[in-house]
């Protein structure tokens, strides 16, 4: 069996493989370790927002979007 280790900065949802060739066409286990003691930062992540739609006309009828403070998002 071929292992590889490595440690990286997470900054999307793609991690480059070091040695990626070895691996290449291969069944591989992937396994996430993270370190409890950092905190993420609240701060930085977004949360969704409901979109923001204008009025829709429906057969002769407006039809009107729900004002955003009846979005309950948590």
């Amino acid at each position: 069996m071929y292992a590889i280790e490595f440690e990286a900065d997470i900054k999307n949802e793609f991690i480059r493989l070091p040695h990626f060739e070895k691996l290449k066409n291969r069944h591989v286990k992937i396994i996430v370790l993270a370190d409890d003691s950092a905190e993420p930062d609240h701060e930085k992540i977004v949360q969704r927002q409901p979109a923001k739609v204008p009025p829709i006309a429906f057969k002769e009828e407006i039809i009107d979007t729900e004002p955003d403070a009846s979005w309950d998002l948590t």
